[in-house]
């Protein structure tokens, strides 16, 4: 525990420095950056009459393979360099065994993401400085850069590869190809191709295979269990991938997805009633909801006794909304840039929740901010909806009863009320 407490001391004291010297197209673990925004950025360079060609690099083992010497030259002159070095090379213990590190960053650190960044920082100034008319998007050790010929990205390949060498790293040469965006490419989970010139960005076909196969398992995998706790089970899982691919053209994927999602619980409903006929089961288990005769929903009872109605999410229903992509050199630190943040969470925030709902309004009440520490809601940080008045002190689900927080903030709200 001590140890990760002065990991995030030290990333507190480093981020703010980096955030602002970054390159603006890296986006994953930086705050106030999403997938969403490399997405965006992708757009914005392949779209129609711009660029054609994409070359598809992967790290080969990246975060076990930094170069420690080469990090510890970038960090510089920071007063806490022989900390980082110490976790660089603490080891690791595995099966009763020692086993040093003499390269890599450690997995699962609070300060590792940060230290990849930072490692990985450059790239893309180096491959532009090589030609200027080249794009490139990283996420992580994932990237792609973008050009309006084949020549270009393989003189560019080579270079990277050397720049990638001094930093004890190589391009793994299963992984990276360079494409044209007539045969179309995959990236972070999305597939980018041009249809007639036209530039469609939908969920990759093996993303949506992948969980088709999914939500069948977790059906199968409840045969035994209440209505209800299969609709408390599919829930967040229809949601978060509906959230994830919303800002693309995904609405005949939602559609797909939505039909094996009711093959695989039209199953599971005849399965727990073998004799019963089709007329039964369809009453027993699907409700008609704003039109839709074949909602999966069912009545329960909320933790006061009182009747409320279940209903599976709709992921055919799920309206897209085009992702505004952060602005590239924006950062969270940058005082001036207040208002925009502000706005930016704002509008995430009214996309988060479904719009009218108690959660909804509660975070338009709080201004979209956490009450506690002043900071936006959708600061990257995991929520939680902390009740004023205890459910066992017979407080409601009322807005004026509810409050967003960070989980981080919501512990110190019980241990306060502990102490007291």
């Amino acid at each position: 525990m001590r140890d990760r407490i002065e990991q995030a001391i030290v990333k507190n004291a480093l981020e703010p420095e980096w955030e602002s010297v970054f390159e603006p197209n890296s986006y994953e673990f930086r705050p106030g950056r999403s997938c969403q925004d490399a997405i965006g950025q992708s757009y914005i360079r392949t779209c129609s009459g711009r660029d054609t060609w994409v070359l598809e690099a992967d790290i080969k083992g990246c975060f076990d393979n930094f170069d420690h010497e080469s990090i510890l030259n970038i960090v510089g002159n920071f007063p806490k360099k022989e900390l980082i070095k110490g976790w660089l090379k603490a080891g690791f213990v595995f099966q009763v065994k020692f086993n040093p590190t003499e390269e890599g960053t450690p997995q699962g650190g609070v300060i590792s993401p940060l230290i990849a960044n930072i490692g990985l920082h450059g790239l893309e100034t180096y491959i532009k400085a090589t030609n200027p008319r080249l794009g490139v998007v990283r996420y992580a050790d994932d990237f792609i850069v973008t050009a309006r010929d084949k020549e270009s990205l393989e003189t560019a390949q080579d270079l990277i590869q050397a720049w990638l060498s001094q930093r004890g790293l190589e391009l793994s040469p299963e992984k990276t190809l360079i494409t044209s965006m007539e045969d179309g490419f995959d990236f972070l989970g999305f597939n980018h191709r041009h249809d007639n010139g036209k530039l469609l960005i939908k969920p990759s076909k093996k993303k949506v295979l992948d969980f088709c196969k999914r939500i069948g398992r977790e059906v199968s995998n409840l045969n035994g269990v209440e209505q209800e706790v299969l609709i408390k089970k599919l829930n967040p899982i229809l949601r978060g991938f509906a959230n994830y691919y919303k800002g693309v053209v995904s609405k005949e994927t939602f559609s797909y997805i939505a039909h094996w999602v009711w093959q695989y619980l039209w199953s599971w409903a005849k399965r727990r009633h073998p004799i019963k006929n089709t007329k039964w089961v369809r009453k027993r288990y699907f409700k008609t909801i704003k039109g839709n005769r074949w909602t999966f929903a069912c009545t329960t009872n909320d933790r006061r006794g009182k009747e409320i109605e279940k209903t599976l999410y709709q992921i055919g229903y799920t309206p897209i909304e085009r992702h505004v992509k952060v602005k590239g050199e924006a950062s969270l630190d940058d005082p001036f840039l207040k208002e925009y943040w502000d706005k930016r969470f704002q509008k995430l925030g009214k996309s988060y929740w479904a719009k009218g709902s108690n959660y909804y309004l509660v975070a338009q009440t709080q201004n979209w901010k956490c009450p506690i520490c002043g900071e936006s809601l959708l600061n990257g940080e995991e929520l939680e909806t902390h009740h004023i008045v205890p459910v066992v002190q017979g407080g409601l689900d009322d807005v004026s009863n509810l409050q967003h927080l960070h989980k981080s903030c919501h512990k110190q709200v019980h241990s306060r009320i502990q102490v007291l």
